[in-house]
């Protein structure tokens, strides 16, 4: 494809060099580049591309795209200036491989709370009806119930690059609808922008990746984003932000809710510990679902899902029979049940607002102690680790604070920070720093009746230490502990 095709879209200088340049693949890592390659220089947090252009020249690069302007490579290799490789980058990509979100319904869900749940339980319904699905999320990327092995650089929303590769993918094998979480870096640092979402959802807002954006503001400004480049929006309005998430969108917006007046609305909501029973209303007409997630969180992701589904053309009977249809996710609230009559729910919350709605749900349904395992991510927002220490004082009653992924910090300072917030409550609990050890130990004091609620990492399989990176999953912890006790 020559370079004039592929920053069709893209406002440049050239430096040097012709614009009619084959090129036959691109890379914005140096360690990939091969002949005949466009190098993009992409200015990270800790590294800066522009300082491997030799290295990507040396491998066979042809061009480069760049934000600096004083660059020195040989006279027969292309260099193109750009105000953000980032944004260039996107469209690049999107024209590289066809521009393929055109061709198939994008749906985009952004928020800090329920986004692989919702994009799940989306999935499961349209597949349930026929439709050929692809999802990408921070768990796993899949294509029907393939799941599509990748090189993943980052836990949040892949680089535009990458995306556009996966549509590609996806679309040659004849997926019509992909659902992916919008992250609020993803939307940020350009990785979404050329997209083309049909239907962009809110979930929530709620106090998370401080250490990214800086403040509340910063980081809501990013997901609005979302609903300035989507035809339409589903927003939650039992949100606060939902009203300004409303005036600043330019898209058409359904709105659902529980407690506000909305589009799509959940009444006569019953909670049972097998899941929860309401009445899903859309636009008034009302039919009764059984719904097999517990938790009025879970009821929220459904309703946001029949939102969105509603707009793709579903009748009210169709999105009832797929919600119905619909199985939990893994580290999403996942039961297992011990032979000694104990529970153990095992949840990805590691934010304030998730680790207490999954600690009042179970709270609900839990008849015998409720014990808590929780630790909270080094590098991140350290604001957040006393307030979720209250939040488990008060609402549990035993508590158990462990390592998180600590990653360069030092585990035990974390714990002390966790600490602070749960002194407050009077709870009793224990301190053991060791993940493994303390999984253990709540499921060994546990008695008939009583709910272990293991919280954090949910899907994780892997521990980020400071000087390494270790197998470590918690549902083969508990399944491991259960079938040698």
């Amino acid at each position: 494809m020559k370079l004039k095709e592929l920053l069709d879209n893209v406002t440049y200088k050239l430096i040097q060099g012709s614009m009619e340049t084959e090129v036959q693949s691109i890379a914005y890592d140096s360690r990939k580049v091969v002949r005949d390659s466009l190098f993009v220089c992409i200015k990270g947090f800790k590294i800066d591309g522009h300082r491997f252009i030799e290295d990507a020249v040396s491998q066979g690069a042809v061009a480069i795209l760049v934000e600096n302007e004083d660059i020195s490579v040989p006279s027969n290799v292309v260099v193109i200036q750009v105000t953000s490789t980032r944004e260039a980058l996107s469209k690049v990509a999107s024209a590289f491989y066809g521009h393929p979100a055109e061709r198939m319904n994008v749906v985009g869900i952004t928020g800090t709370n329920g986004k692989t749940s919702t994009n799940m339980i989306i999935s499961s319904i349209l597949e349930t009806l026929g439709f050929r699905t692809g999802v990408v999320t921070t768990i796993e990327i899949k294509r029907g119930n393939q799941v599509i092995a990748t090189d993943r650089t980052t836990h949040t929303t892949p680089e535009s690059l990458d995306l556009q590769a996966i549509f590609s993918d996806m679309k040659q094998e004849g997926v019509s609808h992909l659902i992916m979480e919008a992250t609020s870096m993803g939307l940020e640092l350009h990785r979404v922008d050329d997209c083309n979402f049909h239907i962009g959802v809110f979930t929530n807002l709620t106090q998370d990746h401080l250490d990214d954006h800086g403040t509340m503001e910063n980081y809501l400004k990013a997901k609005m984003k979302l609903f300035k480049m989507c035809k339409h929006g589903v927003i939650n309005m039992d949100d606060p932000v939902s009203e300004m998430i409303k005036e600043e969108a330019t898209c058409s917006i359904m709105t659902y809710g529980i407690n506000s007046e909305a589009d799509v609305r959940a009444l006569n909501i019953r909670m049972m510990p097998e899941g929860s029973n309401f009445a899903l209303s859309i636009y008034g007409e009302e039919r009764e679902v059984r719904y097999r997630i517990p938790g009025t969180f879970s009821v929220y992701n459904a309703m946001a899902a029949a939102g969105v589904c509603s707009l793709l053309g579903l009748t009210i009977d169709e999105i009832v029979r797929g919600l119905e249809s619909v199985e939990g996710v893994k580290g999403r609230i996942e039961r297992i049940p011990s032979p000694k009559g104990y529970s153990v729910f095992i949840d990805f919350a590691h934010s304030p607002d998730a680790l207490q709605n999954i600690l009042q749900t179970i709270r609900q349904i839990a008849t015998g102690k409720m014990i808590t395992v929780f630790g909270c991510g080094g590098d991140r927002d350290k604001t957040k680790r006393p307030i979720m220490g209250e939040i488990a004082g008060k609402i549990s009653d035993y508590c158990i604070i462990t390592s998180d992924n600590p990653r360069s910090e030092v585990p035990l300072l974390i714990i002390e920070d966790i600490e602070a917030g749960l002194t407050t409550t009077g709870c009793d609990y224990i301190k053991i720093e060791d993940r493994t050890s303390a999984i253990e130990y709540a499921l060994q004091i546990a008695g008939t009746d009583d709910v272990v609620v293991i919280c954090g990492r949910g899907h994780e399989n892997v521990q980020e230490l400071k000087d390494r990176v270790i197998h470590l999953d918690d549902a083969e912890i508990v399944h491991r502990y259960i079938i040698n006790t």
